[in-house]
């Protein structure tokens, strides 16, 4: 699995404009991340890093815009920075997402994901909700989830909810896996949370499980 083939890595071609948006957007995506950060290495580059090239790049723009240039070394030698933070990043997440088995490590961190040819499916999405079961563990402030395979599906889509729900618009994408089972981490202890899971087919999905609460140790 390689970063390329994952993510739309154009950051090289955004103008300095564009790449400070995207580096702020990045940023804040990754601050609130479940995955990214509670679990991310301290040498990985990440947020904080992202930051500090946001404000390299913008100080450098400003200077090079007064002057009236496209470009500066001081504004080169900033992007460059940046590029390369970035691409660390990038490669981090997705040995992270290989090594645990976890496509959640993939998804709502700034990248913009590289679409792959759809998988055709024999049969279609199940019409019966998957069932789906949680139970804490393996370590503190973690749970476990498991679900039904459903044969029609190419991937499933969780949803997750801190609190008691009151209705779809107090859940929030987690991630598409393709496993029947997960672990998501980095939740408050003592705090209630609720799941719910649905199959994703060839242009179809599936119904979503009954949502299932747990009060996380």
């Amino acid at each position: 699995m390689n970063v390329t083939d994952i993510f739309v890595m154009n950051h090289a071609d955004m103008d300095p404009p564009e790449f400070i948006l995207w580096l702020d957007d990045a940023a804040t995506l990754q601050a609130a991340h479940p995955l990214i950060s509670t679990q991310k290495d301290q040498w990985a580059p990440g947020e904080v890093q992202f930051r500090a090239h946001k404000e390299a790049i913008s100080k450098a723009w400003e200077r090079a815009s007064a002057l009236n240039v496209c470009s500066t070394k001081e504004l080169d030698a900033a992007r460059a920075a940046a590029l390369e933070d970035v691409n660390i990043n990038a490669s981090y997440l997705v040995l992270r997402a290989k090594h645990g088995k976890d496509d959640a490590w993939l998804h709502n961190n700034g990248y913009q994901a590289k679409e792959k040819t759809k998988r055709i499916h024999d049969r279609s999405v199940s019409a019966v909700a998957l069932n789906l079961k949680a139970k804490n563990g393996p370590s503190i402030g973690e749970v476990s989830l498991t679900w039904g395979k459903d044969p029609g599906a190419g991937s499933y889509q969780l949803q997750i909810c801190k609190g008691h729900p009151q209705g779809d618009d107090s859940f929030s994408d987690y991630g598409f896996l393709k496993k029947v089972r997960t672990v998501v981490g980095g939740l408050e202890r003592a705090s209630w949370y609720h799941f719910r899971i649905r199959s994703i087919g060839n242009n179809e999905v599936g119904p979503w499980s009954e949502p299932v609460g747990i009060i996380v140790t």
